[in-house]
Order: C-alpha cells, then sequence, then structure tokens
C-alpha cells in the first residue's frame, strides 16, 4: 500500500473513531437523567436545571414550631422556616443544578427507610410556571420532594451539597446537624 492512501486511511480512521465517540457521548448524555425524569417528571427536573431563582431554607429542628413563620409542609408535618435566602447567583450553582438531574446523584435500588425524617434545609426552585422544592434530611440522606411527597435517598452526593453550602458560607454544619 501506497503511503499517501496510508495516511489518508489514518485520517479517515480517526475521524471515523471521533464521530463515534461523539454520538456514544450524545446518547449518553441523554440517558443520564431517565430516572430522574421518571421520578420527578420532566417539568420539575427542567426547573431545577433552569429555575430562574433559588432560595436556600433552613429549618427548625425543635419539636416547638413557632406560629407566624413560613412552614414548609413535609409528608411527616409542616417544618418552620428559619431564614430563607436567594442563592441564585452564587457561584458553582450551576453544578449544583446539574447534580439534581443525573441518575446517579439518587439511590434508586434502596428502599426509603422507616424512619421519621430530621428535616434541616430545603432548596426552593422557582419559575414562571411554578415551584419545586427539595427538603433534606442529612443524617438519613432522605430528600422529599415536597410539592408531590415523593421520598428517595440521595446517596454520598448529599455530602458534596452540604460541603458546597457551607464552604459557601451559605450554612454552618450545625444548621444541618441535629441538636
Amino acid at each position: 500500500m501506497k503511503p499517501d492512501i496510508q495516511g489518508k486511511l489514518v485520517i479517515i480512521s480517526i475521524f471515523g473513531m471521533a464521530i463515534a465517540m461523539s454520538a456514544y457521548a450524545w446518547w449518553h448524555n441523554i440517558h443520564t437523567g431517565n430516572q430522574v425524569i421518571e421520578f420527578f417528571g420532566i417539568e420539575t427536573a427542567t426547573r431545577m436545571r433552569h429555575a430562574d431563582s433559588i432560595e436556600l431554607l433552613l429549618l427548625d429542628k425543635g419539636a416547638q414550631q413557632e406560629s407566624g413563620r413560613e412552614k414548609i409542609d413535609s409528608s411527616v408535618g409542616p417544618r418552620a422556616v428559619l431564614s430563607s435566602q436567594n442563592i441564585t447567583n452564587r457561584p458553582g450553582l450551576v453544578h449544583l443544578r446539574h447534580m439534581f438531574i443525573q441518575d446517579h446523584t439518587y439511590q434508586w435500588n434502596q428502599s426509603v427507610p422507616e424512619l421519621v425524617p430530621e428535616w434541616t434545609f430545603a432548596l426552593r426552585f422557582m419559575d414562571a410556571s411554578g415551584t419545586t422544592t427539595l427538603i433534606f434530611a442529612p443524617t438519613t440522606y432522605i430528600v422529599e420532594h415536597v410539592e408531590t411527597g415523593k421520598l428517595i435517598l440521595m446517596g454520598d452526593l448529599l455530602d458534596n451539597l452540604i460541603r458546597y453550602l457551607t464552604e459557601s458560607k451559605l450554612m454552618t454544619l450545625d444548621d444541618v446537624t441535629q441538636k
């Protein structure tokens, strides 16, 4: 075989490999959120990724719920909101948003333990079409989609979420640990 033909074959092979790898990457990226979409629904998943506004809500961990405070109605009863802050434009938030729509974030094969979750904080995603609130129990890794009452285990990425929020000085570890 002539050297110039061999060179052309190498170049064609490289382009063929690049196209095949691009197609696989595109296919893989599309299918990394199938379970999330099935669990939350496409509208909620889209809102978590592209919400106009995101609020961090720190919740009252005590049994006494003060009247007059905003409350989040979870599946185990209302929880008073101690503070709320808009975190929409915080650095690194794009990665946090992306984390919520990835299948590997959640423990799909494990059932939620039958413990009463100790909710400590929530994230509220808002856009023109509605609101999505996720409430978190770090000690049990339980997450609830408040609007539907669905519970799921988040897994180790909940630790990364807490690390991001504490390193960004949006909350302290005391805010997410039990009394």
